[in-house]
């Protein structure tokens, strides 16, 4: 193929920066309570990183004893680093898990920094609701 050619074929057909694969996603905490269940709810690319969202929440009927909470998923993602997001959290003390950011832990202003630019990323993977 021409130089010529190539040169056409990349401006017409340009391809993705980052080529996608299959990522095994997994987080685990510490929460107050076994009745506190996490989830991967989505998962955006936010300035060259994929960010995970992980919901936590509490309800029902659990034994008041620390436990762990945990969540997986398998997203078809650039292949990025990853940055995982902890929303929902509402007991006291630091979550000090490395790789996992709990929002409730930061400043007022930077969680609404995160949370921002968390909303500008582009969605890759929304999980499933359930019914």
């Amino acid at each position: 193929m021409s130089a010529l050619a190539m040169l056409l074929m990349t401006f017409a057909f340009p391809g993705q920066a980052e080529p996608n694969k299959m990522h095994k996603l997994a987080v685990a905490f510490q929460v107050p309570s076994s009745a506190h269940k996490a989830s991967i709810t989505e998962v955006r690319i936010v300035d060259k990183e994929l960010w995970v969202r992980v919901d936590v929440m509490g309800g029902g009927i659990g034994l008041a004893v620390i436990s762990t909470a945990k969540a997986e998923a398998t997203v078809e993602a650039p292949a990025l680093p990853i940055k995982y997001l902890v929303f929902g959290k509402t007991w006291k003390w630091q979550g000090d898990e490395k790789g996992l950011i709990f929002l409730a832990d930061l400043s007022e202003k930077e969680q609404a920094e995160r949370e921002k630019q968390y909303a500008a990323g582009k969605v890759v993977y929304t999980a499933a609701k359930k019914k």
